[in-house]
């Protein structure tokens, strides 16, 4: 439940980009700070105010979407994939006293930064356990752990980024972090390594046993080969009506959406790290500026604001609507994402199982 249309992968071709960005305006157009997941959302989970079929043609065979049985039946080394990852979410950590920091590692460092010489707000920690390679601090930090072993001090160099926001020194003064240079007195207390299980029957049936009813390799691998055979039908009917469906238009108000869910999405990680929208999406994804990143993303965001309206008419179309029961599966985040939003999300859930019980598999 997060962020639609908004991964860097997701850039388009330069001049297509400059073509719809001029359509999309500049991220100061929306209002993407004070964004909630249930704005412009009915208590049915529809589009306020939109009846779907007035925009969207559905094909003929949108009930029996025929599909090649070889697209999505996962192979074995998709199944070894998805495995794997469950190993790993259930790996444990072992110390690591024989050799140097690696990437992967998890460390444990104490540090104690100066810009200038001056201490500043922030800049001193004990004790913070940081996972090498994972680019959750500033650029060359964690590059300049690796090859260090436990119980060294070393100096760490790095510059602040052009916006990162300020501090303040020991008496309170505004301190400028932006574009400084910083130097960081480390010590490496311990490295950790992680330990994936051994996959046996026991390890199945402990884990998963209770919560799956799985007891066995053979069926955690048939289990984990069903999972990924209905991702991927999923995936086909809703790619086959993406490309056969006739949008007259897409309401503005569902493009808004998308683009306010995704600028919000990143001013929230901008937040996070201290950041402003423009310096964040400068330093962290690479774009001259939020407005180059809705530029470069606007292909994905028109394709993910059509997909969000093809849910609403197939629903319209087949008279669909969710279950108390499906709702309530989502009754943890309403909190965070609005009852209207978590309906929408159940609703989706309908109509994929709909379509999906429809199709031809052949």
């Amino acid at each position: 439940m997060g962020a639609a249309g908004c991964s860097k992968s997701d850039s388009s071709s330069s001049a297509s980009s400059e073509a719809a960005s001029s359509v999309l305006g500049s991220a100061a157009d929306y209002d993407y700070q004070n964004f909630t997941y249930s704005d412009g959302l009915d208590e049915n989970g529809y589009w306020e105010g939109i009846r779907a079929l007035d925009y969207v043609t559905l094909p003929e065979d949108y009930a029996s979407i025929p599909v090649q049985r070889a697209d999505v039946e996962p192979t074995s080394e998709d199944v070894q994939a998805q495995i794997d990852s469950l190993l790993s979410q259930n790996s444990t950590t072992q110390d690591v006293t024989d050799r140097a920091a690696a990437n992967g590692d998890t460390v444990n460092i104490d540090y104690a930064g100066t810009v200038d010489g001056v201490a500043f707000t922030g800049g001193t920690y004990t004790g913070y356990s940081l996972t090498l390679g994972s680019g959750s601090f500033i650029d060359g930090f964690e590059d300049q752990i690796v090859g260090h072993k436990p119980g060294e001090t070393f100096d760490v160099t790095v510059t602040f980024p052009d916006g990162y926001r300020d501090s303040t020194d020991a008496d309170g003064n505004a301190l400028v972090l932006s574009g400084k240079q910083a130097v960081f007195s480390v010590t490496l207390n311990s490295i950790e390594e992680e330990v994936l299980p051994e996959l046996t029957d026991a390890w199945v049936d402990e884990n998963y046993g209770t919560s799956d009813d799985l007891h066995s390799v053979e069926a955690l691998r048939a289990f984990c080969q069903q999972q990924l055979y209905t991702s991927n039908l999923n995936t086909a009917v809703m790619d086959y009506l993406m490309d056969n469906a006739t949008f007259r238009e897409v309401p503005k108000a569902v493009t808004d959406y998308q683009v306010t869910q995704c600028l919000n999405y990143y001013y929230k990680m901008a937040q996070y790290y201290g950041y402003d929208l423009d310096t964040f999406v400068q330093s962290m994804l690479g774009y001259d500026s939020a407005d180059a990143m809705l530029a470069a993303m606007a292909n994905s965001i028109a394709s993910y604001a059509k997909e969000a309206l093809l849910y609403q008419a197939v629903a319209e179309a087949m008279d669909l609507a969710p279950t108390q029961e499906q709702i309530d599966t989502y009754s943890a985040y309403t909190e965070a994402y609005g009852a209207n939003y978590c309906t929408m999300i159940a609703l989706m859930d309908t109509v994929t199982d709909a379509l999906t019980t429809g199709a031809q598999v052949k």
